[in-house]
């Protein structure tokens, strides 16, 4: 006796096809909201140091070396297009007496926001000129 070809799937077939195309999707979904977040972070770390670098050439660029430490040091809660991130820019001065071999300022720029990890630190150190 010969059995007629079948037509189609059966349920069983369905159910596991449906389940495993729901898996996939699930970690298809789980990927993309993990990829969101790191391109976010990315982006606000990007910018950070966007703005430590801009504080760095600006003390860079100071008219006078003798007025950097007194310019420049401080803490400034940035406003647009930066709203949400903190400048904190210290400056140290080594050496510069008449009997130093060393004179120069040590500059660090700290930048923070809500949405780092660990805030973005860039360092310089400025010679006399």
């Amino acid at each position: 006796m010969m059995r007629k070809a079948r037509k189609g799937m059966t349920l069983i077939e369905v159910m596991i096809a449906v389940t495993i195309l729901s898996t996939a999707m699930l970690g298809i979904a789980g990927f993309m909201g993990k990829f969101a977040h790191i391109v976010a972070v990315s982006d606000v770390k990007n910018t950070a140091n966007e703005i430590a670098s801009q504080r760095l050439e600006e003390i860079k660029n100071a008219p006078r070396y003798s007025a950097i430490d007194t310019l420049y040091p401080g803490t400034t809660n940035m406003t647009t297009p930066y709203v949400g991130y903190t400048r904190t820019t210290v400056v140290s001065h080594t050496g510069g007496g008449s009997a130093d071999f060393y004179d120069y300022k040590t500059v660090t720029v700290t930048v923070a926001n809500s949405r780092l990890d660990t805030p973005i630190k860039r360092t310089t150190i400025i010679a006399p000129f």
